[in-house]
């Protein structure tokens, strides 16, 4: 029972470090930010500070880390040989996404927020022309080109609502969007793969 308890006050000590630094960033330039602005908003000592991370960059760096590999996680167990199940895997990312949804708010409010985004573009966008979607044996250049359009078309469309609807851009609550959302991606993707 002790383990768990030390456990919880880790992460919750590294969130409350992690909040600090995303508030600060949204007042202050990144290089300005110091480790005892960031341990006098998140009510702790530069000790628990120093017991998570080096340095102010470190933590930066372990927030975009732990969202890529959570992100990376909701493509697990799913197939992709034939249209993906885009439901499942929207539905999954709202409510990753839904777990802490006033974080990505402040993630998204930031400079350095935006890079988050555009790599989690790039991840998907790399995966799914990965993804064995049909056989490259006949298709010509221009099929292939246009399948990489309708991709990249996609994955910006799709990032961009689930951000409208997170940031209150849009007024489409962010429940609403896997399955109105994977109507629009089927209709797209059935030109390329089979149902």
């Amino acid at each position: 029972m002790k383990e768990k308890a030390e456990y919880r006050s880790s992460r919750r000590s590294r969130a409350l470090i992690r909040n600090a630094l995303l508030s600060l960033m949204k007042d202050k330039p990144f290089d300005k930010i110091t480790i005892t602005e960031i341990a006098r908003l998140a009510d702790i000592n530069r000790g628990t500070f120093y017991a998570h991370f080096r340095n102010v960059s470190e933590v930066l760096e372990s927030i975009q880390a732990d969202v890529a590999l959570e992100m990376s996680r909701i493509f697990e167990g799913l197939s992709f040989s034939s249209i993906p199940d885009c439901e499942k895997i929207l539905t999954r990312a709202v409510e990753f996404i839904s777990r802490d949804p006033q974080f990505y708010r402040t993630l998204l409010s930031i400079d350095n927020g935006k890079n988050v985004v555009e790599m989690w573009k790039s991840n998907i966008i790399g995966y799914l022309e990965a993804a064995s979607f049909f056989s490259s044996a006949g298709i010509s250049k221009q099929r292939m080109l246009s399948y990489r359009c309708t991709v990249t078309f996609i994955v910006n469309g799709t990032i961009e609502s689930i951000m409208d609807s997170l940031l209150g851009k849009n007024n489409i609550p962010l429940e609403m969007l896997p399955h109105e959302l994977a109507k629009i991606i089927r209709n797209e993707m059935k030109n390329y793969v089979k149902a």
